[in-house]
């Protein structure tokens, strides 16, 4: 199995645009009249709690939208004595950022695609690696005979994020409550396919972000 990796330094967020995109290939608006659809359907859906979406398909009112986003908000707000929410900032970069990188044919926003996710939730990886195996693949013959059984590539894409860089509140939830016990490293593994570049293993890591993110 072939293998390559690169290190990144986290502060080179913009610089990374060209190099991630050869990886994976708008900015949130608070817009109250977009209703439930504005909020579930985009990229905030990626910081949402069960419950939080249930309680999103049910708002009706403007006034119902306007409280829920302050609230939002508010509960993901690192230091509520401070002038602004560095959260929501560093979040409406990294979709901007993402629509950047990953927009796809068709008119779908990078920040709605599997790397737009892991990069809106956990930052730009510090190291990618590479790797290609071998795969049985089956292509259809004659109609009636066996069909011919061959081998073809497989490229995964390997986003790596040593546990000291992440948040504190998701390290603690990796080390099951002892900041200690968390390993040194998480990895989220891509598939790259001619259609896209999927998300394959990690998902448990983004459902930790997800939850670390809010303020105890």
């Amino acid at each position: 199995m072939a293998r390559k990796e690169r290190a990144i330094g986290w502060w080179a967020v913009l610089p990374l645009v060209s190099w991630l995109a050869a990886g994976c290939g708008a900015s949130f608006e608070r817009s109250p009249s977009a209703g439930a659809g504005g909020l579930t359907d985009g990229p905030t859906r990626w910081l949402m709690l069960p419950e939080e979406v249930r309680q999103a398909e049910r708002l009706r009112t403007a006034r119902e939208a306007i409280e829920f986003i302050e609230a939002f908000w508010r509960r993901r707000d690192p230091d509520p004595a401070t002038p602004g929410n560095e959260f929501e900032k560093t979040f409406n970069q990294r979709v901007e950022a993402a629509d950047r990188l990953y927009a796809e044919e068709g008119g779908r926003r990078g920040s709605l695609t599997d790397c737009g996710r892991v990069l809106i939730l956990l930052g730009p990886p510090p190291i990618q690696r590479y790797s290609q195996k071998r795969v049985p693949a089956w292509e259809p013959g004659k109609p009636g005979a066996r069909a011919p059984m061959r081998t073809r590539n497989l490229t995964l894409l390997i986003w790596v994020y040593p546990v000291k860089s992440l948040p504190p509140a998701m390290v603690k939830l990796l080390g099951g409550g002892n900041e200690r016990a968390a390993p040194e490293e998480i990895a989220l593994t891509f598939q790259v396919e001619p259609d896209g570049t999927h998300l394959i293993e990690g998902e448990k890591y983004l459902d930790m972000a997800v939850r670390a993110a809010i303020r105890e």
